[in-house]
């Protein structure tokens, strides 16, 4: 089944071809602030990524992702498993001013990045994908800063002379630990669903609210 950003094929046509897409749980959201409470109930993040042993960037006609073996487990917060990480990718716009998939109080950031992981209670992401705690996803948002970021620099030099549809070995690996921000300990968090089809509603979704700080040349 086709799908795309464009007028034909849109994501105001998903609906007609994935049922999941007119769900009452769909994502992105604006993250509305002054909506929200503090659950102290919820406690930090816990991201082990020592295991990932091979990782592979794949380019795609409108972003990039990278996926990985081994062991990458994120437990905690408001997970009541442990998660392993499939893949992360990357959302982006023309311009400095937008480009993220979720909004905080109307404002979008550059760029977006989102690590997929799903519940190895289920044993593999395609049977995750059918429950409603399936996968998580964990977000961050790409603002500018004076100074570039070693760690994306290392990821963009991966991308130099890739073609849609081609991958690469990424040699040494990419540890979301020393490219994520620090602070687990805030974040925003919502039950809902994959941003392109099938739009499951599969998803607890969990932004943090420390952005990754890159160049303006990055």
């Amino acid at each position: 089944m086709a799908f795309d950003y464009g007028e034909e094929h849109g994501p105001h046509t998903w609906v007609l071809q994935f049922p999941d897409a007119g769900g009452k749980q769909q994502s992105p959201i604006n993250l509305i602030t002054s909506n929200m409470t503090e659950d102290p109930k919820l406690g930090p993040l816990t991201l082990l990524d020592n295991g990932i042993s091979k990782q592979n960037v794949i380019m795609k006609a409108h972003n990039f992702e990278v996926a990985t073996e081994g062991t990458g487990v994120l437990k905690g917060g408001p997970l009541k498993s442990e998660y392993k990480l499939v893949q992360f990718h990357f959302h982006w716009g023309s311009g400095n001013t937008w480009g993220s998939e979720h909004l905080v109080n109307g404002v979008s950031s550059p760029s977006e990045v989102h690590c997929v992981f799903f519940n190895e209670r289920y044993g593999s992401i395609s049977d995750a994908m059918k429950h409603p705690d399936g996968l998580t996803v964990l977000g961050s948002f790409l603002q500018l800063g004076k100074d570039g970021n070693p760690v994306f620099e290392r990821l963009l030099n991966n991308l130099v002379g890739l073609k849609a549809g081609e991958k690469k070995s990424v040699n040494p690996v990419i540890k979301l630990s020393e490219f994520l921000p620090r602070n687990l300990s805030k974040y925003y968090t919502y039950p809902g669903s994959l941003t392109t089809p099938p739009c499951s509603e599969c998803v607890t979704w969990i932004i943090l609210d420390e952005p990754i700080l890159i160049s303006q040349n990055q």
